[in-house]
């Protein structure tokens, strides 16, 4: 697909992990789903603003379950009619683990996203990539993505993504997966990838999704990785509460990339959360809490199941703690 821009450069904002649910999640005490739809409403200004179209980082939705309350259809409506009146009457993006089940691709249709997508204001990138050109057609921006899968399986597919085809100006992956700078590394058993070994991609952006931490946009290699943290903010803790919340605006021109990031308004946390006693506020900090988790993916890296149910039920040798645990992480 092509989508010729009515303006002398590509221009395109960047926004990952909305997580909205018509419930609050969490220790969030205020209208949650209005915080979120707000800030989709700065972002859809912005874009509109720039003239361009908005790229999107999959986790669009919090819970995975699709009978769940905080999947309403009254939501699903808002979200619709939002994203309709956004430039292009869509955002184009990735998949999260949030929006479908099981960490299985197969049930995006039957997923509230999967509602988004034959509504036609979630372009699925999954589907096929697109190029946004500019009037005169003097640039080409593609963008792609991969389908969710594991660090390892993202990683195959990133490097297997080849060159960016003829007539290509700049090129854009998005990827719904844990990065950081340097080398690989590990985050409760899951596989970072690191920018390290990325270096001999023909990309000439990386947009990550999936870790709510911040870590900056950096170059490595020809690459600049963008990894700025989630939009919504469902969770008290530090790597949830103690970073700005942006959006990013990028311009592609003949003459290069101008990248700037624009602070959404947020409310005070006072406002948004309900306060947590001390021992709660430190406990992402605590040393016990990280030895807990540390030894957890010794554990979990010892287990032979992939499926996330059969991973608890060896976790879990007790029926009424496991059935607790899969009715709470909704699985």
């Amino acid at each position: 697909m092509e989508i010729t821009l009515d303006t002398d450069a590509v221009n395109l904002t960047w926004v990952t992990d909305i997580h909205i649910a018509a419930n609050p999640p969490g220790r969030r005490q205020d209208d949650y789903a209005r915080a979120i739809l707000d800030k989709l409403e700065f972002v859809r200004a912005l874009t509109e603003q720039v003239k361009g179209a908005c790229l999107c980082g999959g986790d669009f939705f919090h819970v995975k379950r699709p009978a769940s309350s905080s999947n309403s259809l009254g939501l699903i409506i808002q979200c619709i009619l939002l994203l309709a009146s956004f430039p292009q009457r869509r955002v184009f993006g990735a998949v999260g683990n949030h929006d479908i089940m099981y960490d299985d691709m197969g049930t995006l249709p039957h997923q509230p996203l999967g509602l988004l997508i034959a509504a036609g204001v979630y372009c699925d990138l999954n589907t096929g990539s697109v190029i946004f050109s500019n009037r005169d057609g003097s640039v080409k921006v593609q963008v792609e993505t991969f389908p969710y899968a594991d660090g390892e399986r993202t990683l195959e597919r990133l490097l297997a993504s080849g060159p960016r085809p003829a007539g290509i100006t700049y090129r854009v992956a998005i990827i719904h997966a844990y990065g950081q700078p340097g080398n690989k590394g590990m985050m409760f058993a899951e596989r970072k990838i690191g920018y390290n070994e990325l270096g001999g991609l023909d990309f000439d952006f990386c947009l990550w999704g999936h870790d709510h931490s911040r870590h900056g946009a950096e170059t490595v290699g020809g690459i600049t990785h963008v990894n700025l943290g989630s939009l919504a903010r469902a969770a008290f803790a530090s790597d949830e509460v103690e970073r700005p919340v942006v959006a990013v605006a990028l311009s592609f021109s003949g003459d290069g990339v101008a990248y700037t990031e624009h602070p959404v308004p947020v409310k005070p946390l006072e406002l948004a959360f309900v306060a947590a006693d001390k021992g709660v506020e430190d406990a992402a900090k605590a040393d016990e809490v990280t030895e807990f988790f540390t030894e957890m993916d010794a554990a979990v890296e010892g287990l032979s199941a992939g499926e996330p149910r059969e991973v608890l039920a060896q976790l879990c040798p007790d029926k009424e703690l496991l059935d607790l645990v899969l009715q709470l992480c909704e699985l």
